[in-house]
């Protein structure tokens, strides 16, 4: 099934995440605050359309949180 096929199909925010995971290939993703983290990028997925400004504002609060001394909670940046 193609990205698009299995984004239209979605019914959840984990249904996208995972239409992405798959599509993009990939490997030791993890997912929690940051939607999809592997140790190359931090992506963040949305069940309804939303304007990618407002991803990427949340995005930078993530990073912003991840830089906040004590507020790591293991979090690595991407390299």
């Amino acid at each position: 099934m193609s990205l698009v096929e299995s984004l239209a199909t979605a019914r959840t925010e984990e249904d996208v995440k995972d239409a992405y995971i798959k599509a993009l290939g990939l490997k030791g993703v993890f997912k929690g605050l940051v939607d999809i983290q592997t140790p190359e990028i931090w992506f963040e997925a949305k069940e309804a359309a939303t304007a990618p400004l407002l991803m990427f504002a949340q995005l930078l609060t993530y990073v912003r949180a991840a830089r906040k001394p004590g507020l790591r909670r293991g979090r690595d940046f991407p390299v």
